[in-house]
């Protein structure tokens, strides 16, 4: 077999297995979850009306909501460690509440992660606990149900 023949036979299987390797996600960061606007109002909240029912991959802190024992499956996901802790929270369209058939077990709930899910736009008013004497309601304006949690990988 001439080396041409062989070169070209590698290059057809590699561009082969790159084509077969599907993933419907779109990777997307927290600037994205902000449409671009000519007109800066910071009274007045947007949504990327474009990722409505899209699938996306997002990284971020999970701040529990529900969880029984270590498995949180509902989780509000913030932009930066600390978020929703602190008063005031982020505006609502820099909140992610997560809901999740997969439980998260992870001793170290401070970590980043990268969540896969289908997110939509949608207000979902959440009262945080952080001490049986400290509560506040944070509102997300995005709904995620998540495909794939996972550890971010620095």
């Amino acid at each position: 077999m001439s080396l041409n023949k062989f070169l070209s036979i590698l290059v057809i299987l590699f561009l082969l297995s790159s084509c077969s390797q599907t993933d419907d996600s779109k990777e997307i960061g927290w600037s994205d979850l902000i449409p671009f606007t000519s007109i800066f109002n910071p009274d007045d909240v947007k949504f990327n009306k474009s990722l409505n029912g899209k699938v996306v991959k997002i990284p971020g802190y999970l701040i529990p909501l529900h969880y029984e024992a270590r498995e949180i499956k509902e989780f509000m996901l913030v932009p930066y460690i600390g978020a929703c802790i602190h008063v005031p929270p982020p505006p609502a369209n820099q909140l992610v509440y997560v809901i999740s058939d997969l439980p998260w077990e992870n001793d170290f709930i401070w970590d980043p992660i990268w969540i896969t899910g289908e997110i939509s736009i949608g207000g979902q008013d959440t009262i945080i606990s952080l001490n049986p004497h400290e509560t506040y309601q944070a509102n997300a304006g995005y709904e995620m149900i998540a495909h794939e949690i996972i550890d971010y990988e620095y």
